[in-house]
């Protein structure tokens, strides 16, 4: 608001110049309503930010519908199991800075804990093409799927939705000096990135996150894992 102040300044010493006379009446009618101007102001400045995170947490559902103009997804078993283990796993409980910084490489932690931002065009997912899906890398939490991801140009993973309504979390943020929505996994708050309304159809939306925050699974290698797995059991029976 220090720019509305100065122009409040400006009108209030012109119109003492130009109108001595009157200049009294001028300042009055000005201070009354000059907080309508501050008001108008901060709602202007605000309202972008709440309008897009209200759209980040609104999502859900067209996550789980599927959009019309998409292909029919031929396997939803890995998003099946995500929500089965999401209902039987324990409650989560946070890890110090000691363990975290034993965890995680220096720009995992960097990103993750103190809310910074890897290079773009070089970071590990930013042209990851493989069919997958992205969990939270401090807490394994299924964040993204490969179905979502889109190629934004910035350097950085982009999706127009997450794996599910309640897997991230949004926050307004003023580090870069104006409002930004900054976004979370839900359930140990590490650090993801942004989102922004320039995003593809359905949502609109571009979650742009860092490949620091994320950990990468892979379908193909893991349903390979799980083949192995039963051939061996079935193999001991």
């Amino acid at each position: 608001m220090f720019a509305t102040g100065i122009l409040k300044f400006c009108v209030v010493e012109f119109c003492v110049v130009k109108f001595p006379h009157h200049s009294g009446a001028f300042i009055m009618v000005i201070r009354k309503s000059w907080y309508y101007v501050t008001a108008l102001c901060t709602f202007a400045v605000l309202a972008p930010s709440v309008f897009i995170a209200t759209r980040a947490i609104a999502i859900g559902a067209v996550v789980v519908d599927e959009p019309k103009n998409a292909e029919p997804t031929k396997d939803n078993s890995a998003t099946d199991k995500s929500d089965k283990d999401e209902a039987a796993e324990p409650e989560y409980k946070p890890k110090t800075k000691a363990q975290l910084r034993r965890q995680l490489t220096r720009i995992q932690y960097e990103v993750t804990q103190e809310e910074g931002t890897e290079p773009a065009f070089r970071n590990p997912f930013w042209d990851n093409k493989r069919k997958g899906e992205y969990h939270c890398v401090v807490c394994e939490q299924p964040l993204f799927l490969s179905e979502t991801k889109f190629e934004s140009g910035t350097g950085w993973p982009s999706f127009w939705a997450p794996v599910k309504e309640k897997a991230v979390a949004t926050n307004v943020d003023y580090k870069m000096g104006y409002p930004r929505t900054e976004v979370h996994c839900s359930r140990c708050r590490a650090h993801l990135g942004h989102v922004f309304d320039d995003g593809p159809a359905p949502t609109g939306l571009r979650f742009c996150m860092n490949s620091a925050s994320l950990k990468f699974i892979d379908v193909s290698k893991a349903k390979e894992s799980d083949s192995a797995a039963e051939s061996e059991k079935s193999a001991e029976k």
